[in-house]
């Protein structure tokens, strides 16, 4: 999950001419166009996807999420077992090294996840629950927990469990991250703030033949116009998140495919709570009632989308028979009234570079207008608008959370529990019993009981109505026609070791 809230060149032997270019001439690094760029290589101190995609091509975890979203796979980790109570986890690793060529060992893994659970990490509460370390020879190492704490091996998969190498780590301090070292796919050889990331391929990757580039370079072209536009031009071979009303004009050019996938994503307009009238659930929910949904998926996002119940998107134990707010502009005003609520006028905050969400806020003002919220709206670029509605100074604030694992537990801790890491995501909202179901769910042994569990925690988030809830976007993306093999995962992150140029 996360909001968008970034070293120095580093002198490389290898240059971008180099890794663009084959003996043959021919293109062999990928180039990709991206609206977001990273703001630290720091496992432990980041939460943006700029930085976390790009993390995930750098280094490596234990496990990692498969491809459907549905279960986890071997990363570094080639087996493991999980006692029957949940307290015991060991894992055997494979024989991997570092890009320098350095073994990665039991120890490393160690030092990642205690540094991971320090208190100088942003992710430190989903591992702390691991208290003790055991390792047991050149490639075992065993975890234990004090009690029970379910999503404690689904957390092993979160990109902030990354393993870094502990000598270098200790050795360097920050100045690691300005050069890492992971077991990745890639190693980074250049940086250029808000221009360009390159990445080289990784000779000593574990998975034999990837990546099967010699690397990446990672443009950052905020406006998805401008990326088309590089696409066709033949400057990209990829790009994400193109314009969606320019997906079949674009699938229908020669040289030129495109594909999308709704992934575990939720946009809505944040609520603060302690602003009034939105400190009166009656006001939330009526705002709910005043947006018709189905318009936004057709107008805005061209059908590529799905109507949201919730902040929640649809994952594991999600509930099927969970309906989303009816379009009913008739009751969102006679709530309103109910509420004493007349004439308001409110600000709501937009993400300037974001087009579908210039494009939903003039929707919005017209839908909120039309039950008589006069809606005033102030475009903010998007890490300014985390730290803004992050210190409570908005009203409304249109934004959107992903999900990073496959375990609702991240998320629904991240969005409707208060006090957590966000507060709610920034809302302030709170519901007790929604928190104490938060804390009987990480010590229920995943089943149908913790399935009850999230799906109740869902329905008092949905009732509170913290946010007004939107839609599940596709999240999209466009190819010439001889890159293969590229997809956007459920977790809104993608693989390039995985993509080849056809011959």
């Amino acid at each position: 999950m996360r909001v968008k809230i970034k070293a120095v060149l580093l002198a490389a032997s290898l240059t971008v001419s180099s890794l663009a270019l084959s003996a043959a001439g021919e293109a062999k690094a990928l180039r990709v166009a991206m609206g977001a760029d990273a703001v630290s290589f720091d496992p432990i101190a980041t939460s943006d996807n700029g930085s976390i995609w790009t993390q995930l091509l750098i280094y490596d975890t234990l496990i990692r999420p498969d491809k459907a979203g549905t279960g986890l796979e071997p990363g570094l980790a080639e087996a493991w077992t999980v006692s029957e109570d949940g307290l015991t986890l060991t894992f055997k690793l494979r024989d991997a090294k570092f890009s320098d060529g350095t073994p990665v060992t039991p120890q490393d893994v160690e030092f990642s996840l205690r540094r991971a659970a320090s208190e100088k990490s942003d992710w430190g509460r989903f591992f702390r629950p691991i208290t003790g370390y055991e390792i047991r020879g050149a490639n075992e190492i065993v975890m234990t927990l004090e009690k029970p704490f379910t999503p404690a091996f689904n957390n092993l998969a979160l990109f902030s469990a990354a393993i870094l190498p502990k000598a270098k780590v200790e050795a360097e301090g920050d100045a690691f991250f300005e050069h890492p070292v992971g077991s990745g796919p890639f190693v980074l050889k250049e940086w250029s703030r808000g221009s360009r990331i390159v990445l080289a391929a990784n000779p000593n990757y574990w998975q034999a033949g990837k990546p099967a580039v010699e690397g990446a370079e990672l443009d950052i072209v905020a406006e998805g116009s401008a990326r088309v536009i590089k696409l066709e031009a033949g400057e990209s071979d990829l790009i994400l998140d193109p314009p969606l009303n320019q997906l079949k004009a674009l699938d229908a050019k020669d040289g030129i495919s495109v594909g999308q996938v709704v992934p575990y994503r939720s946009d809505f307009v944040m609520l603060n709570t302690t602003k009034p009238p939105f400190d009166q659930e009656k006001v939330r929910q009526a705002l709910n009632y005043a947006i018709d949904k189905q318009a936004l998926i057709k107008g805005v996002l061209y059908d590529a989308g799905k109507v949201a119940a919730s902040a929640m998107p649809v994952m594991a134990y999600a509930d099927p028979a969970l309906e989303p707010y009816p379009y009913d502009p008739a009751k969102a005003k006679s709530m309103l009234a109910e509420a004493g609520v007349t004439g308001l006028s409110t600000t709501m905050l937009v993400n300037s570079s974001n087009a579908a969400h210039r494009n939903t806020a003039v929707a919005l003002q017209a839908m909120l207008g039309a039950v008589g919220v006069k809606i005033d709206i102030q475009m903010i670029e998007g890490g300014t608008m985390w730290e803004t509605t992050k210190a409570g100074n908005y009203e409304m604030a249109l934004s959107y959370a992903t999900s990073d694992t496959i375990d609702p537990d991240q998320l629904i801790g991240f969005l409707a529990v208060n006090p957590e890491r966000a507060n709610a995501y920034h809302t302030q909202w709170k519901n007790e019993r929604l928190n104490a179901l938060y804390a009987e769910e990480r010590s229920t042994i995943n089943g149908e009981k913790r399935g009850q569990q999230f799906q109740e925690i869902v329905r008092l988030f949905q009732t509170g109505a913290p946010d007004i809830f939107l839609y599940h976007p596709a999240s999209a993306w466009a190819v010439r026609d001889e890159v293969k093999g590229f997809e956007i995962l459920p977790t809104s992150n993608f693989r390039l070791e995985d993509v080849t140029f056809a011959d």
